[in-house]
């Protein structure tokens, strides 16, 4: 049995005990081609909305602790997020095999944080489980749509690594909110890997002071007129 058939094997050993797979053996999986990218975006995110509305539901239906539903919830955004960045690569001409030491160091911290966040989610439903007559479903297909958004940055991280030696340039209108960043970006080209370095990749670049209320409507497009970020 080949290393790539013993790590898979590991993982869907351990998805179906119910435990969550360590970012370690995830990481070492991804590097030797061991998890492969399925599929497309829109089905990820489809997928991983049901997913998380129903690990929700089961929160404010149960009277249990955190830990059961939130496990769930990490190994279901460990899944889609990991899928996402994986699609996103190969889609960049990355190939089957994600080796480059920068584009895996950045996967594992931005998943780390987004467990810090479903953790302080988490921690927001406990506080309302205990409201009377609290409208848990509104809330939780609000909480849904936000998570799975994040689904189009893991693949734009993973496509724009992959493709980092490219020439694009920076496009788009303002939208409900325009922040100075995007504003001094307008129409400059250089390679993928300067947007990276500087966290300036539209919508969700940390660089851009406007995507924390998800208004930025400003994209990446290459010298052949292809939109590759959205």
């Amino acid at each position: 049995m080949s290393l790539q058939e013993i790590l898979a094997e590991s993982i869907q050993h351990l998805e179906a005990d119910g435990q969550l797979v360590q970012n370690a053996l995830r990481l070492r999986a991804i590097r030797v081609g061991a998890i492969k990218a399925a599929g497309d975006l829109t089905g990820i995110k489809a997928a991983y909305h049901d997913e998380v509305t129903r690990i929700l539901i089961d929160y404010f239906e149960s009277k249990g602790p955190i830990t059961v539903q939130r496990n769930e919830f990490w190994r279901a955004a460990a899944n889609a997020l990991g899928a996402s960045f994986n699609l996103g690569w190969v889609d960049g001409g990355g190939g089957d095999i994600i080796s480059d030491d920068d584009a895996l160091d950045w996967y594992n911290a931005r998943l780390e944080a987004e467990f810090g966040y479903i953790n302080t989610l988490f921690q927001e439903a406990r506080e309302l489980r205990g409201e009377d007559d609290f409208d848990y479903f509104q809330w939780i297909t609000s909480k849904a749509d936000g998570y799975t958004r994040t689904t189009r940055e893991f693949y734009n991280a993973g496509l724009l690594r992959a493709s980092k030696d490219i020439m694009v340039t920076f496009m788009g209108n303002d939208g409900a909110e325009s922040c100075d960043e995007c504003q001094m970006l307008k129409d400059q080209r250089h390679r993928v890997s300067w947007f990276v370095r500087r966290n300036f990749v539209p919508p969700h670049g940390t660089g851009l002071s406007c995507h924390r209320g998800r208004y930025c409507q400003h994209y990446l497009q290459s010298d052949k007129g292809e939109r590759i970020t959205a």
